[in-house]
């Protein structure tokens, strides 16, 4: 899960500081006992449920995203695009006895590749009625509004870490995921892996990897697989001859394989390998998934709020083109 920075979350609590001390001198100019309108703060941890409720959220939802945040890079709210290097070769290594000698030099060709951060959100309001309400009568404000917002979000971290998102373009940085990036590797399935037969999976998780290997990335791979896929796998034994193991635990045997994360959000018969280090994938990290209150002006007016984040996936590759992601589908 995409962790908060210290700077990130003194500006989420200054923020939600403001809206309460918003709210006090609102109730010091129109005075407590109003014939319309609310001039109160939220009630009581309210915070704290819908901060919780948020990180359950993303726990159910965000399977490959959440695999990939291992590897995050905090990045200013403000910042649009951010940019990786790809270096040709250059220069000569040079040996020799007393180390006078000089190798020879020259300049190496350096290119730059953008990858945008989108801020994702999803709004939600109560009326000043529902809330006064939670205030004096001492129940909860609907989590229901607020999960389906954090919801949507989720899924679209989740999205976006698969597909990327087409409508993002920042000068020519195009946003793209897992499985569309034009530099993966890719290979068609041949078998339908819900039905498959212990062999058939080692087969095709072993010609995935060697699309890696062939990319010139030879350490171990995170497997994503579809989560019926992954469930048919770990209930199915590997073969008759070996009725005590099932293809799953055959699979994680296989040299080069890290680990296997079965996500909903990836689809049936695919398999996606990704080398899980800053090299290849990292996040890009402006604001992980959080709840904001919005400006009310007047007692009458109603509570808003937004779910937001801002976060993307950067995939990087060399100046050979070579990635170290490879999608079998």
């Amino acid at each position: 899960m995409l962790k908060f920075t210290k700077a990130q979350q003194e500006l989420v609590m200054n923020e939600r500081k403001q809206h309460a001390e918003s709210h006090e001198i609102m109730q010091a100019n129109h005075g407590e006992k109003l014939l319309m309108g609310n001039a109160a703060p939220l009630p009581k941890d309210v915070w704290g449920v819908w901060d919780r409720q948020g990180i359950e959220v993303q726990r159910d939802v965000l399977a490959v995203f959440n695999s990939l945040a291992v590897n995050s890079m905090a990045m200013p709210i403000g910042k649009l695009v951010h940019h990786f290097q790809t270096v040709s070769d250059s220069g000569d290594v040079n040996i020799s006895i007393d180390g006078n000698s000089t190798a020879k030099m020259d300049q190496p060709a350096i290119a730059y590749h953008g990858t945008p951060l989108p801020i994702i959100d999803s709004a939600f309001k109560f009326g000043w009625r529902q809330v006064q309400a939670a205030q004096t009568e001492g129940y909860s404000l609907d989590t229901a509004a607020v999960a389906n917002s954090q919801r949507r979000v989720a899924e679209k971290l989740e999205s976006i870490a698969l597909d990327g998102d087409d409508s993002i373009d920042v000068g020519g940085s195009k946003l793209y995921g897992l499985r569309n990036h034009p530099k993966r590797n890719t290979r068609s399935t041949g078998v339908t892996l819900n039905g498959a037969t212990g062999s058939q999976w080692q087969d095709e998780i072993v010609a995935t990897l060697k699309l890696l290997h062939n990319a010139n990335y030879r350490t171990p791979a995170t497997i994503y697989l579809n989560w019926d896929d992954w469930f048919y796998a770990s209930n199915t034994d590997y073969s008759e001859q070996y009725p005590n193991k099932t293809i799953l635990q055959r699979i994680m045997e296989i040299a080069g394989v890290r680990e296997i994360v079965p996500a909903s959000s990836v689809a049936a018969n695919e398999i996606i390998a990704v080398i899980k280090d800053s090299r290849v994938v990292q996040v890009l990290n402006g604001m992980p998934m959080m709840t904001r209150a919005l400006f009310r002006a007047n007692p009458e007016d109603d509570y808003r709020f937004k779910v937001m984040a801002a976060a993307a996936v950067e995939i990087k590759f060399d100046a050979e083109d070579q990635c170290g992601i490879a999608v079998s589908s």
